[in-house]
């Protein structure tokens, strides 16, 4: 066997490899930034629904402040 033909022994199947990996890794990011993104919007809306209640629940303790001073 000559040098030429050790690097044939590879076959045809190593472009279908490269190709299968790349592509999996490619939708593997895809997948993952997606689910990422649904996860950190899901978070930030809880956020924003705590600080709605934390708004609401002082709003209502000014009125019952204003309330006690209005009184006195």
């Amino acid at each position: 066997m000559n040098r030429g033909q050790a690097a044939k022994v590879r076959g045809p199947w190593g472009p279908a490899i490269a190709l299968a990996v790349t592509s999996s890794a490619a939708i593997g990011a895809i997948f993952y930034t997606h689910y990422s993104q649904v996860r950190d919007r899901r978070i930030m809306r809880e956020g924003v629904e705590r600080d709605k209640e934390r708004l609401k629940i002082r709003r209502y303790m000014n009125q019952k402040e204003d309330g006690i001073q209005q009184n006195a």
